[in-house]
């Protein structure tokens, strides 16, 4: 995925500025697809030259001027190409530089790697905490769409909470592990 096709999906169900793209990303997806707000409206201006999407500005007096940004046919169409789209890189996995540095820890003292995943163990239950407010995000953002299409949402949210607790236990399990050859 791109984070295009992303920006796309977001406008398929309604037109939206860079703010309000940066918010829905920040409130529904962005534990498997963070976005800084700057590669969000690099990514517009570059969607806007395709004529993927169109902008409309928005003059206000009292604060700065906004863009509205709506998705084209020919955008709608790119959209939902990639949506049909084989699904082959699904299964081959993601590069995650956290698991790069347990594979390697053999080379530091148990110790070390233990500290490490008591860290992550307490950051996922952190992320855990942020997560809990994705069911309000999806109350908020289901008045745009058919009722229906929420329960992607949630299939997808679902997901996120299911694998980070699947880490925290992965975590807990390991620094036993490593408890057991000190």
């Amino acid at each position: 995925m791109s984070l295009s096709h992303g920006i796309l999906g977001f406008l398929s169900y309604g037109s939206m500025t860079g703010y309000d793209l940066s918010k829905a990303f920040g409130s529904s997806v962005k534990f498997f697809w963070y976005a800084q707000t700057s590669q969000i409206y690099l990514e517009l201006g570059k969607l806007e030259k395709k004529e993927l999407v169109t902008c409309q500005p928005i003059l206000q007096t009292d604060k700065p001027n906004k863009k509205l940004y709506s998705i084209t046919e020919s955008g709608r169409t790119e959209f939902l190409h990639w949506l049909s789209d084989e699904n082959t890189g699904l299964s081959k996995g993601t590069k995650d530089a956290f698991l790069m540095k347990v594979f390697f820890s053999g080379s530091n003292p148990p110790e070390k790697c233990i500290a490490m995943l008591e860290q992550f163990s307490e950051d996922c239950q952190t992320y855990l905490a942020e997560m809990s407010h994705i069911p309000q995000a999806i109350e908020r953002y289901s008045q745009q769409v058919e009722p229906y299409q929420t329960i992607y949402w949630e299939l997808a949210a679902d997901f996120g909470y299911t694998y980070t607790q699947t880490c925290i236990t992965w975590a807990k399990k390991s620094i036993e592990r490593l408890r057991e050859i000190l």
